[in-house]
């Protein structure tokens, strides 16, 4: 796999994000479920990009089982897998995944991070797919970081 891009050409998910209709989509999504964390699949298809503003499963998993999933959507995020497959079988790729941050500004954090990570080795879990996270407000969204997993530093950074 190799490193992320941080200089020279554009990422793909950076020429995505300019478009304001996939950012006021994130906006959106991201203000209908505060002040719990929403979820999003940025994919790109064949008539272009698309959004797939998700269902955070959080508050779900957690009340099913809150010793596996102690953190309520509140706090994280859980994304349906289905999603994903249901994407790829269509022929679209996914280029990023997004959630928010509420109140606490955007950065990556630790479980982000876990959550990011193959159970079976040091890698990501989606080879070649960055990380969107939404500055969530009770007034609004402030702004968005985006993250890529680095092979030099091992581990995700800001691109």
């Amino acid at each position: 796999m190799q490193d992320v891009n941080t200089q020279g050409s554009e990422r793909t998910i950076h020429r995505i994000l300019a478009r304001p209709a996939v950012l006021e989509a994130l906006h959106g999504h991201a203000a209908r479920w505060f002040p719990k964390e929403c979820c999003a699949l940025i994919l790109e298809a064949p008539d272009g990009p698309e959004v797939i503003l998700a269902d955070n499963l959080a508050d779900k998993y957690h009340a099913l089982d809150p010793e596996t999933f102690p953190r309520t959507a509140e706090r994280a995020y859980v994304l349906d897998p289905r999603l994903i497959a249901d994407a790829e079988r269509a022929g679209k790729r996914l280029v990023a995944i997004a959630h928010s941050h509420c109140v606490v500004g955007a950065y990556f954090s630790e479980e982000d991070v876990r959550a990011a990570l193959s159970p079976f080795d040091d890698g990501p879990l989606y080879p070649g797919v960055d990380y969107v996270v939404l500055d969530a407000q009770a007034d609004g969204v402030k702004g968005h970081k985006v993250f890529a997993w680095s092979d030099a530093a091992a581990a995700f950074v800001e691109v």
